[in-house]
């Protein structure tokens, strides 16, 4: 077998990251035409395929999935290595956070770091929490926010206690449905995991009714009467939602912690700039959440 090439791993990553053969040959610098050669010819190296084509996407094969990983793993690696006998490149600090934590105002809080020094190259990837620990973990990341359900709230420095209701639509009651309509994230959301455990375990049939990735699809499908979606306080609109309140049937709430998490390695001094900064915004974050509870209350 022959030895994998780091271009061709590359290419292959952006394929998966950015959904489609075109948009990757952006990233890339390559032509469609090219990205699909690059992409058969490390399917030859590999010996397998790694990727189900169709007419307007491509969908990662179970091999292909198994290669993302170690791609990715390699990729990191390799551009570790690089940089560290490269003269006057920038600190590459690469930020995993959830999608909610994402908006807003985590921008321009990191903002003043990313336009105003020339030695910091930030990296910033929404995602599940799940995923992001777990990308964290493996040194993938640099540092992440990320969720925990948890028996008992996680407690110490940078740690966040966070609050969550089951809402619907307002002037809606599905509730009282005899099957429980739900509006969830993907499988690897945490909220979800623990949505469907608690309500098996107490018996109450539900179907899911809506599935989406982000936050905006979730409460669009919420507010359209689809079903019942469990949410932190700060994913809350404050119109055309109803906070269902407890004893109406559905599982008792989690108790969740928000964590800022630093990866396996020694940080640098951007990385430790970027910490403070999310540090600074999830305080402010929970204090304004707080402010928005009582709205609901």
């Amino acid at each position: 077998m022959a030895d994998f090439d780091i271009s061709l791993l590359r290419t292959f990553a952006s394929v998966v990251d950015s959904g489609g053969f075109s948009r990757a040959g952006e990233r890339v610098h390559r032509t469609q035409s090219t990205v699909s050669q690059q992409i058969k010819k490390l399917e030859e190296q590999a010996g397998r395929q790694l990727l189900s084509r169709g007419a307007r996407s491509s969908l990662l094969t179970p091999d292909g999935e198994r290669m993302l990983s170690y791609a990715r793993r390699i990729l990191a690696l390799h551009d570790e290595a690089r940089n560290l006998f490269a003269e006057d490149l920038p600190e590459l600090v690469r930020v995993g956070v959830t999608e909610d934590l994402a908006v807003d105002s985590l921008p321009a809080a990191l903002s003043p770091l990313a336009l105003g020094d020339d030695h910091v190259r930030l990296e910033v990837r929404c995602g599940l929490s799940r995923l992001l620990e777990a990308d964290l973990g493996n040194g993938l990341l640099d540092v992440a926010l990320f969720r925990r359900v948890e028996s008992q709230p996680s407690s110490g420095p940078d740690c966040w206690a966070e609050s969550l209701q089951w809402v619907c639509a307002q002037g809606s009651r599905p509730e009282q449905s005899q099957v429980l309509p739900l509006v969830l994230f993907p499988h690897e959301c945490i909220l979800r995991g623990y949505a469907l455990g608690q309500l098996d375990a107490m018996g109450r049939r539900w179907r899911i009714a809506y599935t989406s990735p982000n936050v905006s699809g979730i409460q669009a499908a919420v507010r359209a009467g689809l079903g019942v979606a469990l949410l932190s306080q700060r994913m809350l609109p404050l119109q055309g939602l109803r906070v269902i309140a407890p004893g109406e049937g559905l599982p008792s709430l989690p108790q969740v912690s928000v964590l800022l998490r630093s990866g396996p390695g020694a940080l640098g001094p951007r990385a430790q700039q970027v910490m403070e900064l999310l540090r600074a915004h999830m305080d402010e974050t929970v204090a304004a959440s707080h402010k928005q509870a009582s709205v609901w209350a």
